[in-house]
């Protein structure tokens, strides 16, 4: 039900809407986003994936417990305590419901080299900011870390690799521990997203 916008509970009178978890939604309209961009730059250039990222782990971990209270409410498994692969189905599943994008996640190199790979199609923040030439979704890494982290009550990392506002098939992003991007810092926005994961798995 969390990902049944019928399911949505309006407020009128104080203007605020909720899922079914009872978490408190915000509709961002493109026009929003780009204001915030615009505001964000003109106090201080090139501080938006600073800015944004830490909201995004926030909402990430608040995703997290909304699942894990809807789930107890339906008497199921905590996510902690359910199969990774079906977790990661929520999270797919919650990407797309709310517009963010098609979301895959690939675990193929988890077990050997603790990284998880995210591939995001139609990323909302590309379609929005389309005069900006850089990497524009940290808000979204931000989701995948908190999410993760929620999950797996270890200290993760989440950095986008390779995004379609600047000419990639797809956005991509690489969740594993933060001590393992210093490796790739200088790859980032040079190299492609094959080169840059060839290099963590290294």
């Amino acid at each position: 039900r969390l990902f049944d916008g019928r399911g949505f509970r309006h407020d009128a009178l104080a203007g605020t809407a909720e899922n079914s978890a009872g978490t408190r939604i915000a509709f961002a309209p493109p026009a929003l986003i780009r204001a915030l961009r615009q505001i964000v730059q003109t106090e201080k250039a090139g501080a938006w994936q600073d800015v944004v990222k830490p909201c995004g782990i926030a909402t990430g971990k608040k995703i997290a417990a909304g699942l894990d209270a809807e789930l107890a409410r339906l008497g199921e498994p905590a996510l902690a305590d359910l199969p990774l692969e079906t977790c990661l189905l929520y999270l797919e599943r919650h990407f797309s419901s709310h517009g963010w994008g098609l979301l895959k996640l690939d675990l193929s190199d988890a077990p050997e080299h603790g990284l998880v790979t995210g591939r995001l199609q139609h990323s909302y923040f590309v379609e929005v900011l389309k005069d900006v030439d850089e990497f524009v979704d940290p808000m979204l890494a931000g989701i995948l870390q908190g999410f993760f982290e929620h999950v797996s009550g270890q200290e993760l990392g989440c950095i986008e690799i390779a995004c379609a506002r600047r000419g990639a098939p797809h956005c991509t992003f690489v969740i594993t521990a933060p001590e393992r991007f210093a490796s790739i810092a200088p790859l980032l926005g040079r190299a492609s997203a094959e080169a840059i994961i060839a290099k963590l798995k290294s």
